[in-house]
Parts: C-alpha cells; sequence; structure tokens
C-alpha cells in the first residue's frame, strides 16, 4: 500500500486527515482515497508538483449546517463571488504531504468535535510548528501596508477629472486586483515577506505587473472560453435586446420547409402595453360580474 511522508507523520489510503493552515482548504476534514507517487506515470499526468499527490475527499465528514456556512464564506472570498457547498470540488482534492495531518488515532468522537467547528480545527492545526496559517507579524504588516497603498492611491485619484478617470481605468482595476491578491493570499515564504516589505508601495509594483500582463489580449482567449461553454446561464442571466431571440447552444442547423410565418415578436413596449390591457378588462370583467351578483341579491 502506497504511504505518503509528511512533516506531521507518515499518512496512507483510508486515513483521516485535516488540512493544514498553509493552503485554501484550510481546516477541512476528510479522507485519503489514493497517493500517486513523485516520479510514477500517475503522477506525471496529473500534476507538475514536485511532491507525492495526495487524494483528498473532503465531502467524506458530514459538516453541519454552522460549518457549510464558514466553508462556503469561505470559499465565496477565494472566488470572488457567492459560493455555496455543492458548487465546490470537493470530493477529489490533490493535496501535497505539507499540507494535511492524520488525525484517524483520535477516533471518532475527537474528530467529530474538531470538524464542527473550524474554530477547532483551527486550535488543533496550531499545535503543529507549521501547521497554522501564515499570518505572522510580517504578514500582518505587508497586509497593513497594502491598505495603505490603495487608500492613498483612492485619495490621489481625487484630484483628477471624468475624463482622466476613465482614461486609468485599467489601472484602477489592477490596483483593486492586486490589492484582494496580496492581501488575501496566505502562503507567502519569509523570503517573499522581506522582498515586499522593502518596498514603500509594494501594491503598485504587483499592479503594474499585472497591468502589463492583461495588456496581452491572448489571456482574454480563457474568458471567452468560458463563456461560449456557459451560453444558457449568461442568456438566463443578462438582460437581452428587445428584438433579441436567444440562440440555442449547439442547436443543429435543420432548415424546415413550408412552414407558416412567425407572428412578429413584441417589444417591451408592446408587451407592457398588453399586460395593462389585459388587466383593465380583467377588472371591468370582475365589476360586471359583481353588479349582476348584486342585482340577483
Amino acid at each position: 500500500m502506497n504511504t505518503a511522508k509528511t512533516i506531521f507523520g507518515e499518512i496512507q489510503p483510508g486515513d483521516w486527515v485535516i488540512a493544514t493552515g498553509n493552503n485554501d482548504y484550510r481546516y477541512l476534514i476528510g479522507t485519503v482515497l489514493e497517493i500517486n507517487k513523485l516520479g510514477t506515470p500517475e503522477h506525471a499526468a496529473e500534476t507538475s508538483n514536485d511532491t507525492d499527490s495526495i487524494h483528498v475527499d473532503f465531502t467524506a465528514f458530514d459538516y453541519p449546517p454552522e460549518r457549510i456556512k464558514e466553508i462556503e464564506e469561505h470559499f465565496s472570498i477565494l472566488n470572488y463571488e457567492e459560493t455555496y457547498i455543492n458548487a465546490i470540488p470537493l470530493d477529489d482534492v490533490i493535496m501535497a504531504p505539507d499540507m494535511l495531518i492524520r488525525i484517524t488515532h483520535l477516533g471518532e468522537a475527537e474528530i467529530t468535535r474538531m470538524g464542527n467547528l473550524r474554530h477547532n480545527c483551527e486550535a488543533f492545526c496550531a499545535c503543529f510548528p507549521g501547521g497554522g496559517e501564515l499570518h505572522n507579524a510580517k504578514h500582518a504588516e505587508l497586509t497593513e501596508r497594502v491598505y495603505k497603498n490603495l487608500t492613498d492611491y483612492h485619495m490621489n485619484l481625487m484630484g483628477f477629472g471624468k475624463q482622466e478617470i476613465i482614461d486609468m481605468a485599467g489601472k484602477i482595476i489592477a490596483m483593486s486586483d492586486a490589492h484582494c491578491y496580496l492581501t488575501m493570499y496566505n502562503r507567502y515564504t519569509d523570503d517573499e515577506l522581506d522582498f515586499f516589505l522593502q518596498f514603500q508601495n509594494p501594491l503598485e509594483i504587483v499592479a503594474d505587473e499585472w497591468y502589463e500582463r492583461k495588456s496581452d489580449l491572448d489571456d482574454m482567449s480563457y474568458t471567452m472560453d468560458y463563456i461560449n461553454g456557459s451560453r444558457d446561464d449568461y442568456l438566463l442571466e443578462y438582460p437581452l435586446m428587445d428584438t433579441a431571440e436567444p440562440v440555442p447552444v449547439d442547436a443543429p442547423n435543420i432548415e424546415k420547409a413550408d412552414e407558416p410565418a412567425e407572428k412578429p415578436k413584441q417589444t417591451l413596449a408592446e408587451k407592457l402595453q398588453a399586460a395593462v390591457e389585459k388587466a383593465k378588462a380583467q377588472e371591468t370583467n370582475n365589476n360586471h360580474k359583481s353588479h349582476k351578483r348584486e342585482e340577483r341579491e
């Protein structure tokens, strides 16, 4: 049976594990599905990581509603949009050995107690060197400085005219994107922190490089691929032109002969007018019925 050595001990398929605080799946509990060793064909086929690949099912634990809410809030921040538990792929997550602590030996009752609250998981992981989140003093200092950088930038924008603000839109967005990344990314090394803390404005360094990268429109192809693969969702979520007809996704191009001409589509104004007239007619009809009822009585 494959095993993987971690700084927290050895784990194997079937073990209960908890994710440490140094990754996006921090403090989730699950079971090990399989381990693909570094250097094997299976490992090379699924990842370029330079460590063993440990597949974990984080849905194996039955989280209570309170914990599910915590998980959804965490992934909503990571995804920059509201995210629900059933939309998060947790059933087969590839983890590195330094991201997991074996907890099988704790027993069912203790595993359940820990998994019911994030605080319990966090307290357990904090007992292991490197098991907690990397929110050390340097990280806190970087977060505070980056926040001040963005605040100063926004204050400086107040001195520009409307057209100048429009012309600077790309840089403004880049500054905001860089701020979100730098304040939510939790896997800095000490070397990275030392580097960024040398600068008065580390936010501007990241924003400038991100802005330059975004000018390469080849990167837009990923966005276009996603939109084209999710057309039905956009047809439901975004307003259409009054005369627009939704285009079916992957609809076959079949010519139909001898079909009666379709009635012209109503505009939004025509639909509203028709609804008003229908409501008036209904009200008149109701009044007429009420009058007849009174005469019979």
